[in-house]
């Protein structure tokens, strides 16, 4: 049983260089990008407080991405993006989206490339998509309540589910009498 090598530690220090403790070395933000290209554990912590900000260093890296000319990030699931922070269903939102990654990245053909993934990934991207879009068409839908309309969808779900009884017993009923 092979047991996974603890987490590189960084430091971040106030002059924003990053210190690689493993290595005894600064380095750069294209190293991160590497690190994680490599799938290589790592915590960032700054050096003063201890605090844990690798989710903050790791937004620094997009953002150096972005700005490159490499965009990724369509502006308006950006914007979306935005929109859900400090929402009720922040962390829904913040687990859907990995588990929806990590379902994407394991649909990863072997060279790496995207090419010919195809209709299934871009139905992902779109119910990632629509999940943002339906969050704010609840607040904008006046009173109605995320529980009025999950209880609207449990009672729709419960009306398909007899009228599919109802015709399989019809079908069921025809075919006997033949």
């Amino acid at each position: 049983m092979s047991v996974s090598p603890a987490p590189v530690v960084i430091k971040k220090y106030a002059n924003r260089r990053l210190y690689d403790t493993e290595l005894s070395a600064y380095i750069t933000l294209e190293n991160l990008m590497d690190m994680v290209k490599q799938d290589r554990g790592f915590v960032i912590l700054d050096a003063r407080t201890g605090d844990d900000i690798t989710r903050g260093v790791l937004a620094q890296v997009m953002l150096e991405e972005e700005t490159r000319g490499r965009a990724m990030l369509p502006v308006a699931f950006l914007r979306q993006l935005i929109r859900c922070y400090g929402h009720s269903r922040q962390g829904e939102v913040s687990d859907y989206l990995e588990r929806m990654m990590g379902e994407f990245m394991d649909q990863q053909p072997p060279g790496g490339t995207v090419d010919g993934l195809g209709q299934e990934n871009a139905a992902v991207v779109r119910q990632a998509m629509s999940l943002f879009t339906s969050l704010y068409a609840v607040e904008r839908t006046g009173n109605r309540t995320v529980e009025n309309l999950l209880q609207e969808i449990m009672d729709l779900r419960q009306q398909v589910e007899t009228l599919q009884t109802r015709l399989d017993n019809g079908t069921d009923r025809a075919a006997t009498s033949d």
